[in-house]
């Protein structure tokens, strides 16, 4: 006789790999539309120099867009969905599409003359020159009513020292 044993939770198991996070956002999909399900664009900000550098991936979209609107740089992009030809299966679909978009605020008193973009091999980069201002000197200041420091003999007498070297 075979006694097969089921762990209490395995019918949750199956349930979760039936319905991934993948197979989840295509039944939002389909209910609410494309609108429901927000993507946003993997980035990296740094700084070269005094110029201030946004890279953002954007892998296959047609349509990118860079706005300036006060402090705020809004990227948008656009990937369209490839459409199967007859006869065409797909194994894997994992290739996002649809609008994506991120925003990023920049250091006051940015206009839109400091701002250049440029997309290579699926990587859009923003440039603003000139957007990192030196940090001003750290300047020590007096505390009145700071307690005084008392010199112990050791540090006299060193003082004492040093004075009858000069």
């Amino acid at each position: 006789m075979i006694v097969r044993y089921q762990h209490p939770y395995a019918a949750f198991r199956q349930f979760d790999r039936a319905f991934a996070n993948r197979e989840f956002e295509r039944l939002v999909r389909l209910g609410f539309g494309r609108a429901a399900v927000q993507s946003t664009l993997r980035a990296d900000v740094y700084t070269e120099g005094e110029d201030l550098v946004v890279r953002v991936a954007v892998p296959g979209a047609e349509d990118v867009t860079v706005e300036l609107e006060g402090r705020r740089l809004s990227i948008t992009a656009e990937r369209e969905a490839r459409e199967a030809a007859d006869g065409d299966r797909y194994l894997v679909r994992g290739l996002s599409s649809g609008s994506f978009s991120r925003e990023f605020t920049l250091p006051a008193g940015t206009t839109a003359e400091q701002l250049s973009a440029e997309v290579a091999d699926g990587i859009l980069t923003v440039r603003v020159a000139a957007a990192v201002k030196p940090a001003p000197e750290a300047v020590r200041i007096a505390v009145k009513g700071a307690p005084v420091e008392i010199e112990s003999e050791a540090k006299a007498e060193d003082a004492e020292a040093e004075a009858e070297t000069k």
